[in-house]
């Protein structure tokens, strides 16, 4: 069976002001699509994430309906989805069984006892095991209606539970396919991510997927595996931070034999705009056409090393690069770490402290005109408290 594992599309997702749904649909209209057409795939894998908030804006939703007819109508292809923390879970499984009856499983929430999605291959059944992303206190709620014990178990039991209770409805001879969307212990954040749950209460053990020939995983945006070629996180179809600019999205492909054993192979993806970094001085950004020419398409983060102010940065910058999201001004924001800033701050009242902030960004203090200048605006404000 050849399966494409995806998952992280953040449908909707919004770039520094800028909606991303047109770099969206052209990478599932140019790519997604013709690799299901060109790789004789048997089975889509979207592991969570389909939009980028619970209530996705009318166009997202327009995309996903143009990608579920075509998959369901058009391209015949059984599909699986599940929801990521992202969806509302609820909504992404509304008509979940007239569509199953197309091919095309949506499941946005967990049941109380794990139904596996049997697909069929030349070699026999393979089991699918969807686990959405679930709140620890309802797959509690879910799992302890069947085995009470659930009630004070903590999220990696929980999991454990629902897993084997998958396990036990699949005959020990057949191919196990999971679906997750969970931070699995060993992965690694790629920038873009929100956070689970604070204090990695939610994370789960790799090892509980041990029994499944392969493990397809969302959440995390940076294509990796966590302690196993077969557990993989197949990482999202954009690069939605410039914390992710060195990555290589790409889509998973797996071919599992007769005897389970898979192999993995990645096809890039090739997006409308990249997301890069550059880094250099204003004027010689300004004056690089060769660098003009080479990122004219892309989402660029300039790092400006500058350290006097500079006027317009912005403005200046979209003249050459029309595609320039964000300016940092590194140069003048490097941080003296010998200095021990709590015992300094601590003594000072606030005027001070504004006038070493203003030192320690402008890299130069106050002048005798702003200190005055300053020293007026905080008479302002202390004469308006105190009226």
């Amino acid at each position: 069976m050849r399966i494409l594992h995806t998952a992280d599309w953040h449908l909707g997702r919004i770039f520094y002001a800028h909606h991303l749904t047109d770099d969206q649909a052209y990478v599932l209209e140019h790519q997604f699509f013709q690799i299901i057409k060109e790789e004789k795939i048997d089975v889509v894998i979207i592991a969570g994430d389909v939009f980028d908030r619970s209530v996705p804006h009318v166009e997202a939703v327009q995309l996903w309906d143009l990608v579920i007819t075509k998959l369901a109508v058009e391209y015949g292809v059984p599909t699986i989805v599940i929801a990521g923390n992202h969806d509302g879970g609820e909504r992404l499984e509304v008509g979940r069984h007239v569509l199953a009856s197309m091919g095309l499983h949506i499941i946005g929430s967990p049941e109380e006892k794990g139904k596996p999605i049997v697909i069929s291959d030349v070699w026999g059944d393979i089991s699918f095991c969807p686990m959405p992303y679930v709140e620890p206190a309802v797959i509690r709620d879910v799992l302890s209606r069947e085995n009470s014990a659930a009630c004070t178990m903590d999220y990696n039991e929980l999991y454990a539970l629902w897993i084997q209770n998958y396990l036990q409805a699949i005959p020990a001879s057949q191919r196990r396919v999971a679906i997750a969307h969970a931070f699995v212990t060993g992965g690694v954040l790629g920038g873009s991510e929100r956070t689970l749950a604070v204090g990695g209460t939610e994370n789960i053990n790799n090892h509980l997927f041990d029994a499944y020939q392969y493990t397809a995983l969302g959440h995390l945006h940076g294509p990796q595996t966590v302690g196993s070629h077969r557990i993989r996180y197949s990482g999202s179809l954009l690069k939605y931070s410039f914390d992710e600019y060195q990555q290589e999205k790409s889509f998973s492909i797996i071919d599992m034999d007769e005897h389970g054993e898979v192999t993995v192979s990645l096809i890039p993806i090739e997006p409308k705009h990249d997301v890069v970094v550059v880094e250099g001085y204003l004027d010689a950004i300004l004056q690089d056409r060769a660098l003009h020419e080479q990122y004219e398409n892309d989402y660029v983060l300039v790092q400006l090393l500058n350290e006097a102010p500079v006027i317009d940065g912005m403005a200046r910058l979209r003249n050459v690069l029309p595609h320039v999201m964000a300016m940092e001004l590194t140069g003048r924001m490097v941080k003296d770490e010998a200095v021990d800033t709590d015992t300094i701050y601590g003594k000072l009242d606030e005027r001070q402290l504004f006038a070493q902030f203003a030192e320690t960004v402008w890299k130069e203090p106050l002048t005798r005109e702003q200190e005055t200048y300053i020293n007026q605006i905080w008479d302002l404000i202390v004469k308006e408290e105190r009226s």
